[in-house]
């Protein structure tokens, strides 16, 4: 018995941990994560350049993964409201690691379309929609240019930037976003080493259903992306590191991502079991990213005018935030509307390699495993008075670029430990419980026995014996 309240007072002090306070010992693992995560990008290599600029569907092959190893750290950390929230900003820096990436490099060179270009044009024509504008822009501004980039270099694709001092050097160069500072464009250059918008999130000392969610983030409660005053534009949920403890099949987790510009929301798919830890697995629903014709609550993503010109299902522009024509979507629009892959010429998605999932110890609300995985996408438009733009068929396609996989698992040395601090207790005193129970049944039966055993023994028996007696009496005779 007094194991078991020493098991239950040690599981208290592991709940008392669960808050994001200093001193804690959840701070110190939030503050650093002492988990590797790894971000895996896969790139949609054109294999056919020269047809697509003559107006045929590409051919893709992918290249991948380019693995980096992304170092968390929380700094300008400031505790606010008491101890209720906690502001900070995270520096994340990715360091390309050659073993997960194996025969890839980061000199490996690709076949992508020209983005810088692409996006250009596009905003100047929401700014200058008169073709001879466009046209002159496109063919003189910035002369010479493809639709399709040849041979860039994986690294200066993604992190260092390739060469775009044409734009730079021309009259558009006050114009330019701040992605063709120094002469140089990368996808995610200037995300390396570099603080993010500041996060201000609940620390759960009050609540403990608020852990880890967020209250604000780059100082608003509101993203101002979406369509203002509407559930699309809040930030809703954690930033999907944390979650708050005592999770049922039933709960609804929600996680803010700024790669995408808004929340999400998962749900509960299946029990897992990991290094002998068990869990739920959530993973992202289809009502998510459902068309905004069938689905009233997504139709506070689409900001046309015209419900029948919004996106279909499974894919997000992200033109609001990032000011540039870059869709996102599940890898290979796993769960899109099936015209995005037939337009795209990519092959069909296989589910368990594309899709989103979060692998959580419902208890403690603890990561045990995750992967997000997003697709990007550049949406290109024909134009007749653009020599690079005129061949292309349609309307318009999302030209896919990459995919990455950003993911984290927890190591042997943390899972250990939360087998000793929660798991292990929480089974002693699961066994405790029901041994008690089966001792007081069994208790039970011995007190019944028992009290039977005693009943016989004081039962008069004179009446059987004698019947006995007269029996036997009768048998003799009849066999006589």
């Amino acid at each position: 018995m007094v194991k078991s309240c020493s098991i239950v007072v040690k599981s208290v002090k592991f709940f008392e941990n669960v808050r994001l306070i200093d001193g804690s010992e959840t701070w110190g693992k939030w503050k650093e994560a002492p988990i590797p995560i790894y971000l895996n990008f896969y790139i949609h290599h054109i294999t056919n350049p020269d047809e697509v600029e003559h107006g045929l569907k590409p051919k893709f092959e992918e290249k991948g993964p380019y693995a980096y190893r992304q170092k968390r750290v929380k700094v300008d950390i400031k505790q606010e409201d008491g101890l209720n929230t906690v502001k900070y900003k995270e520096v994340k820096t990715y360091f390309f690691d050659k073993k997960i990436s194996g025969r890839n490099s980061e000199d490996d060179l690709v076949n992508v379309p020209n983005i810088p270009f692409v996006g250009v044009v596009h905003t100047v024509q929401k700014m200058f929609p008169i073709d001879f504008v466009v046209g002159l822009v496109g063919n003189v501004v910035i002369p010479q240019e493809t639709l399709i980039l040849r041979n860039v270099r994986v690294g200066e694709l993604l992190f260092t930037g390739f060469d775009v001092t044409k734009y730079t050097q021309s009259l558009l160069n006050r114009r330019l976003p701040k992605e063709f500072k120094g002469g140089r464009f990368g996808l995610y250059k200037g995300k390396n080493g570099t603080e993010s918008p500041e996060w201000q999130v609940y620390t759960g000392y009050e609540n403990s259903a608020d852990f880890g969610r967020v209250k604000s983030w780059d100082g608003k409660p509101d993203l101002l992306f979406w369509r203002k005053f509407s559930e699309c534009d809040k930030v809703k949920g954690t930033d999907g590191s944390v979650f708050s403890p005592f999770l049922t099949k039933n709960s609804v987790i929600e996680v803010f991502s700024p790669d995408i510009c808004r929340s999400i929301s998962l749900v509960f798919e299946t029990e897992i079991e990991y290094m002998g830890v068990p869990g739920y697995r959530f993973t992202t629903p289809s009502w998510v990213f459902a068309d905004p014709r069938e689905r009233e609550e997504n139709r506070c993503f689409c900001l046309e005018e015209n419900l029948e010109d919004c996106p279909h299902a499974g894919v997000l522009p992200l033109e609001s935030c990032m000011n540039a024509p870059i869709w996102s979507s599940s890898p290979y629009f796993l769960g899109a509307d099936v015209r995005y892959i037939t337009e795209a010429g990519l092959k069909p998605p296989e589910r368990e390699k594309h899709k989103t999932f979060i692998d959580i110890e419902p208890t403690t609300g603890l990561v045990l495993r995750a992967h997000k995985r997003i697709q990007v996408s550049l949406e290109i438009r024909p134009h007749p008075k653009v020599t690079a733009l005129q061949h292309l068929q349609g309307d318009k396609m999302l030209f896919p670029l990459i995919w990455a996989d950003e993911n984290a698992k927890l190591d042997e040395f943390l899972v250990n430990d939360l087998k000793s601090k929660l798991i292990t207790p929480l089974q002693i005193v699961g066994i405790a419980k029901w041994a008690l129970l089966i001792l007081g049944i069994i208790l039970f039966i011995v007190g019944a026995g028992v009290f039977t055993v005693k009943y016989l023994l004081a039962t008069d028996f004179s009446g059987i014996s004698d019947k006995l007696k007269e029996i036997r009496s009768s048998s003799i005779t009849s066999l006589k």
